[in-house]
């Protein structure tokens, strides 16, 4: 009877469904097939036997594909017609938590110890309409009340991609896959045919996570090289086909800022405006960015995990004072530019040479928060956080993060031995740091003398001050606060805790405080004396 069943099951007849189920019966591999609709698979089914029947050579004695895609009513059939351990891909049920938790309850009571349900993630290409919170993750949560059963549940988490990369290319879609890294291994080679598939961690509330951090680094990513960008028009007088000419020399493959970014910034810039037939395109948009609530969860979680990313921090903010567009202009009214004249001469070249540098370094500060805050988190809730597989998936052909740095990235963290609390540190990425940051000091110099903003590259500066800063101001914070309320501090010399009388006042206070608590003590031990010897009598009698 063993011979009967089946490899894998597939629920959810969809397109991607119908055609995983037919890759797999098309190589012999039996596949048992399931639908919320009964009526619909047995159509499937006979299609593809038809399909097949053709192909097929009459007394053939080899498996046939036309027997390898075996239909079932429901989940029960579904579970029975499947070799031990289960794997059971669900497809279908995207954006859809109550109609996959429902289907999860139903199917759970025919699964037995160590099977293993995936859940497909967005099927269809384009953005996504929502993006839920980790803790939203219904895979997440029937994970944690499955646990006791060992039954395995995973989630796959689709990476957007360029369009035309989706169109173009054999396997469009890129997944995160969040659960049992057992099950993944299991899993990984009945999928790899239709989707490229790295294992993030644990838990599929960690593969939601990392979606989070790839957009708030994608948001730094692209504010800093706008920024850049800006910079080069408004004081050093580029005009935008010059603009596309020195972005596309960025854009050589041996050069530091090598990126899908750079590369579509340059096409970008070169593209004049056909619908009022002069000037580009790139200066008739309206320079205002719409923000959704999930754009500032990575700020909450850094808080809320104590992980600095002023860099992160920057480009969100950046993101909230394009949106005060009427703001901006009143203040631009009142608030006046600087003059010209009172800013430095620099020379182009000299101001293209360093932005590269400034560009490249600001990259690493935002790549770097954003994994520190995923590694925390991942501390936090023991996902087991593998960094190096998200960075293969982020430098995904077509990937907004695909780049040069990443390649970088990659290559020092796999040579570096030790483990590094943050990618500032790693010995690779800060040679380069030590080599590149007076560029980037030019660049927010200039940038300060001219009065043009740049909050994600002078803020990203300044993380790297902090970060290798053997000391802080903390300490005068710390000695005020001891001024004000009396709040006490620890010391470098000495174990303890202190508190200081900085003034006069201070010591008479203090002179107070502790007559008071003499006095405080001395009615405590005046009151059990008296109670003692009024219990004294009453033992005696």
């Amino acid at each position: 009877m063993s011979e009967d069943l089946c490899a894998i099951g597939i629920y959810g007849l969809t397109s991607i469904g119908q055609q995983l189920a037919a890759h797999h019966a098309a190589n012999k591999l039996r596949v048992c097939v399931c639908d919320e609709d009964p009526s619909f698979v047995p159509q499937v089914v006979e299609e593809y036997r038809n399909q097949w029947a053709k192909n097929e050579e009459v007394g053939d004695s080899s498996v046939r594909a036309s027997r390898c895609m075996v239909e079932s009513s429901d989940l029960e059939e579904l579970a029975a017609r499947l070799e031990t351990p289960r794997k059971i891909i669900v497809f279908g049920t995207y954006s859809e938590d109550d109609k996959f938790e429902s289907l999860w309850n139903n199917l759970v009571a025919y699964l037995e110890h160590g099977d293993m349900v995936l859940r497909w993630g967005r099927e269809e290409s384009g953005n996504a309409l929502r993006y839920p919170f980790y803790t939203e993750s219904i895979v997440g949560k029937l994970t944690k009340e499955a646990q006791s059963t060992n039954i395995h549940l995973l989630e796959m988490v689709r990476l957007e991609r360029d369009r035309v990369s989706e169109m173009k290319s054999d396997k469009p879609d890129a997944f995160f896959v969040g659960g049992s890294q057992e099950a993944y291994l299991l899993f990984k080679p009945l999928v790899e045919q239709y989707a490229t598939i790295g294992h993030i961690g644990n838990s599929a509330a960690c593969a939601h996570y990392g979606i989070m951090i790839q957009r708030a680094i994608e948001f730094a990513v692209t504010q800093s090289f706008a920024e850049g960008v800006n910079l080069l028009k408004d004081t050093a007088f580029y005009e935008n086909s010059d603009l596309g000419r020195i972005l596309n020399n960025w854009n050589d493959e041996k050069l530091k800022l090598s990126s899908y970014l750079t590369d579509s910034s340059s096409r970008i810039s070169y593209k004049r405006d056909k619908i009022s037939g002069n000037g580009f395109v790139s200066d008739k948009i309206i320079d205002v960015i719409d923000i959704e609530p999930s754009d500032a969860w990575t700020r909450m979680e850094a808080t809320k995990l104590q992980v600095p990313v002023p860099t992160l921090n920057a480009a969100l903010d950046a993101r909230y004072f394009s949106a005060m567009k009427d703001e901006r202009v009143n203040a631009s009214k009142i608030l006046k530019p600087i003059e010209l004249v009172d800013t430095p001469s620099v020379l182009k070249e000299q101001i293209c040479d360093d932005l590269q540098n400034a560009i490249y370094c600001s990259w690493l500060c935002a790549f770097a928060e954003g994994l520190s805050v995923f590694q925390a988190a991942s501390e936090f809730e023991s996902w087991n956080v593998n960094i190096e597989t998200c960075i293969e998936l982020w430098n995904l052909p077509g990937s907004f993060l695909a780049s040069n740095l990443l390649k970088m990235i990659d290559a020092a963290l796999s040579s570096s031995i030790e483990e590094n609390k943050s990618l500032l540190t790693v010995p690779d990425i800060a040679a380069e740091l030590d080599a590149l940051h007076m560029s980037w000091r030019r660049v927010v110099t200039l940038s300060f003398a001219s009065g043009t903003p740049i909050p994600c590259l002078s803020s990203a500066l300044t993380s790297y001050d902090s970060c290798r800063s053997h000391t802080s101001p903390a300490g005068l914070i710390r000695a005020q606060r001891d001024f004000f309320g009396g709040y006490g501090y620890d010391r470098f010399d000495q174990e303890g805790w202190f508190t200081t009388q900085w003034t006069r006042e201070h010591s008479e206070l203090k002179k107070k405080e502790m007559a008071a608590e003499q006095r405080e003590t001395r009615d405590v031990t005046r009151k059990r004396r008296r109670t003692t010897k009024s219990i004294e009598p009453a033992e005696a009698s």
